[in-house]
């Protein structure tokens, strides 16, 4: 008996479970997404998803997630159960039909995120969770291979030891794959190539192995890092990897117009793609930060510009060219860039080492350092050199020495108060959808207006780079969709993903009702069984109940009364019932008060209240029964 118990309960839990599942999925955000922060330690996290059953009301909640293990220090705060959505009815400024989104303001910190439905005032099934979403501080890295790591299977860098610590680890989607070691194979890579093949973004936990989007190599010093700013700042940590190994400032200048081709490499003399290396870190603004908000570019990069002598006045002019450029290809005027000072490099009259540093590349970095310009001072990077932290070379940074620079780039910041003078960006809101029906098994998706250009794709396909569709709406069957916009900065914004099912379902409208009825009566109108209702009626009159119940009624209440019916999925059904409120009677024959019989007034079964006229014809006798506390009607 007690296995049967056990597996009755074990059933139950299960399709409870499964219930609760189909009733509401979490589209957006994506777990391990990190939403920047403003200065009052706060963001707005946009939420949305769909429904597969009738749901008048969705609440959201943020719940902190423990410290402990490998959560690391965490200030979040719990936001409470509070409103994300409520069902518009036939208004279509709200998303609906088998789609909702909302956001909620969260403080910093790293969150389970929760959604619970309501349908007639009661709870609907159980509440649908999504694990690890943040709120905290977004980075984008820029500069040479001592930013972007260097390839090497033996000297990654550390995996981040919290959990908190997020990167996107997948950033362009090409149908070629160049070797990065063969530079006559990088075309490819070109800015106008791949700034369209963005992988919709999907975060993943910052390992030594992760390629950060969208062109990092290796976790390198950033993950060290993360979990520093996660046990000083108390935040989860995002970070973009936007530089490109091997490049001087005067690559980076050179590419910011991507029409034409970039100098060649200082050191090796190769070709950059066109907008390369200028190109990543456009993409790394107009896609992620965009998306998630920032609040700085880290610039680690100096040391091929040691090598190739650049003077202190060409390095600051080809960097403030490539600042400025940043924030006007991204909108972000004030973007606020973080300027290590690094310079050491191969002696170029040894170049089996040991390297050497460069006064003139450190003083132009200084000289570039102006906070109230948003420009701030980062680490000093050459004085941690040597075997146990560099290469054979003395260049490239390993082992301890990663771990130095995370701690050095950790210092800088705080020295700087960027939580305080680093004004940051927040995420633009997610473009949002609005689905309606057009068939059965077609459902028509609109996007957002105000958008400069509109790209559909499906997500599961390719990282969502293929595009399926464009214009400000499409027509789809079943599958799952996004849309991906950008506006006049080139800035993409890219929707929650929408899923489509294989049917929409079918709808009825039939109004079943007492009419005629007399005056002073009660009307009673009762739709067939549907999600969603919306009845209107003469003065104005409208409900989404499925029954109309109309006391008292009176000659006002005569006309037509239009019902609609709607699935969830916005297919609809119309019908219409005329009513007639009789006012008026007219004696037919002699009899009783009661009878219809006695009355002519095209009311089957009706008879006169103390509402109506009535006419008795001279010769009619009619008979009211009186009973106790019966008031005679107004002949």
């Amino acid at each position: 008996m007690k296995h049967l118990y056990k597996l009755a309960s074990l059933l139950f839990f299960i399709l409870t479970y499964h219930q609760s599942l189909a009733q509401l999925s979490i589209t957006f955000p994506t777990t391990r997404a990190v939403f920047q922060r403003d200065l009052s330690n706060q963001a707005s996290v946009h939420v949305a998803g769909v429904y597969t059953e009738k749901v008048e009301r969705i609440e959201v909640r943020l719940v902190p997630i423990p410290a402990g293990g490998s959560i690391g220090p965490n200030d979040a705060v719990d936001t409470q159960w509070q409103t994300l959505w409520t069902y518009p009815g036939n208004t279509t400024s709200t998303p609906s039909n088998g789609y909702f989104q909302g956001s909620v303001t969260a403080k910093g910190g790293w969150y389970d995120l929760k959604v619970r439905a309501y349908q007639n005032g009661s709870l609907l099934g159980q509440e649908t969770t999504l694990s690890k979403v943040g709120v905290g501080e977004v980075f984008v890295i820029a500069g040479q291979s001592n930013a972007t790591g260097i390839a090497d299977p033996d000297n990654t860098g550390p995996s981040a030891t919290y959990d908190q610590v997020s990167a996107v680890g997948i950033g362009y989607k090409i149908t070629e794959n160049p070797d990065p070691n063969q530079p006559d194979q990088w075309g490819p890579w070109s800015y106008s190539n791949i700034k369209d093949k963005v992988a919709t973004p999907e975060f993943v936990h910052l390992d030594a192995t992760t390629t950060l989007a969208p062109f990092g190599l290796s976790a390198w010093c950033w993950g060290a890092l993360g979990d520093l700013l996660v046990q000083r700042w108390r935040v989860p940590v995002a970070f973009f990897q936007g530089g490109w190994s091997g490049t001087g400032s005067v690559n980076w200048f050179t590419s910011i117009d991507p029409s034409q081709d970039p100098a060649l490499n200082p050191v090796f003399s190769y070709p950059y793609p066109k907008g390369q290396p200028y190109g990543n870190l456009r993409v790394s603004l107009n896609n992620y930060a965009s998306q998630y908000g920032v609040r700085a570019v880290l610039l680690h990069q100096g040391e091929t510009d040691n090598f190739a002598n650049t003077s202190q006045e060409t390095y600051v002019s080809n960097w403030n060219a490539v600042i400025t450029a940043s924030r006007s290809n991204s909108g972000k005027e004030n973007l606020p860039w973080v300027i290590s000072r690094a310079s050491r490099y191969f002696d170029r009259t040894n170049l089996s080492g040991p390297s050497i540093n460069s006064p003139t590349i450190i003083s132009a970095q200084n000289a570039l350092i102006n906070p109230t310009k948003q420009i701030f001072a980062g680490p000093a990077t050459d004085d941690i050199h040597g075997p146990e932290y560099r290469d054979a070379v003395d260049v490239h940074f390993k082992g301890q020495g990663l771990l130095l620079l995370a701690k050095a780039w950790a210092d800088a910041l705080d020295a700087a108060n960027i939580r305080s003078q680093a004004t940051p960006y927040a995420a633009l809101a997610p473009a949002r959808l609005y689905p309606s029906c057009l068939s059965s098994t077609q459902m028509r998706v609109k996007g957002q207006d105000g958008w400069a250009s509109y790209t559909w794709v499906n997500p599961l396909n390719n990282n969502g780079v293929n595009s399926v569709a464009s214009g400000n709406s499409a027509d789809f069957t079943a599958g799952t969709y996004q849309l991906k916009v950008s506006d006049s900065k080139g800035n993409v914004i890219v929707s929650p993903r929408i899923i489509v099912p294989a049917s929409l379902g079918t709808v009825t409208a039939t109004i079943n009702g007492n009419t005629p009825l007399s005056a002073g009566h009660t009307l009673g109108l009762t739709a067939a069984d549907a999600p969603y209702y919306s009845w209107s009626g003469p003065n104005g009159y409208t409900s989404a109940q499925k029954s109309i119940q109309l006391a008292d009624v009176s000659a006002s209440q005569t006309g037509t009364y239009n019902l609609m019916t709607t699935n969830i999925y916005g297919c609809t059904a119309t019908t219409s019932k005329p009513v007639q409120v009789i006012t008026s009677y007219t004696s037919a024959q002699s009899g009783n008060w009661d009878d219809p019989a006695t009355w002519t007034a095209n009311c089957p079964g009706c008879i006169p209240t103390s509402k109506t006229n009535v006419d008795l014809r001279p010769t009619h006798r009619v008979v009211i029964k009186a009973t106790q506390n019966t008031t005679a009607p107004n002949p």
